[in-house]
């Protein structure tokens, strides 16, 4: 079995959760799909005013409307205050240090491999707490001459969806910004459904809408968002 989903959340009700989603995300891109436990799936640690870190549930029976099946619980001591002061970057560090702590703390309780969990946080150490990358395999336009990709920046209080246009040297053509959403993955994958090259300059990146709507970019800059009725909605 495999780690797959890793959240904090608070106590207080401050929206520790939504702010943390950058480092939470980051840590698992850079720990990988293939990080082992016997049988957890998913570690919920709670922050708040305790006194040490306890691990309080592992792995039930049966999952509940707040704690799934294959799942942790962990009470991990957390300043909301203190945090409350800090600016962006500095929150970033800081739910990185306790995030790091946790999960050193919990893979010494379940013999987890600690090396590989110290590894992910040093390269989101060299990364600067910057969590962005490529969704997808970039596609080669019509010519073959350029390529298109979305790449996805996670912040502490929003998303961004960029669409990028390199040319075969990945020197960078043109990049526009398709999408800025809330801290929810849910909310900017509805941005990311297909990408498409129109033509040989202009590469889009299609919704989840049941119409067609679009992000539109060229390689001279220029971008827009293009909502298309259907047919059967114009009449």
């Amino acid at each position: 079995m495999f780690l797959k989903e890793v959240q904090m959340v608070d106590e207080y009700g401050k929206g520790l959760q939504g702010e943390s989603t950058c480092i939470t995300e980051m840590f698992l891109w850079e720990l990988g799909k293939t990080f082992k436990t016997n049988d957890c799936q998913a570690i919920f640690f709670i922050c708040g005013d305790f006194e040490e870190m306890k691990l309080v549930k592992t792995v039930q029976e049966e999952p509940d409307m707040l704690c799934p099946k294959h799942s942790y619980e962990a009470e991990i001591p957390f300043d909301m205050p203190a945090f409350q002061k800090l600016q962006s970057y500095e929150k970033k560090v800081m739910m990185a240090g306790v995030l790091k702590e946790a999960m050193l703390f919990v893979a010494e309780q379940r013999n987890w491999d600690k090396a590989a969990v110290a590894k992910a946080f040093a390269n989101m150490r060299k990364k600067d707490y910057k969590h962005q990358f490529k969704a997808w395999r970039p596609k080669m336009s019509t010519n073959f001459k350029l390529k298109a990709y979305p790449l996805v920046e996670l912040d502490i209080y929003s998303f961004r969806l960029y669409l990028v246009i390199e040319d075969r040297k990945k020197n960078v053509i043109a990049k526009g910004l398709a999408a800025a959403t809330e801290t929810f993955i849910e909310d900017i994958a509805y941005y990311m459904n297909r990408l498409e090259w129109l033509s040989d300059d202009e590469a889009v990146i299609y919704t989840m809408a049941h119409k067609h709507s679009y992000f539109s970019l060229r390689v001279n800059g220029s971008s827009k968002f293009v909502k298309q009725q259907k047919e059967n909605d114009t009449q």
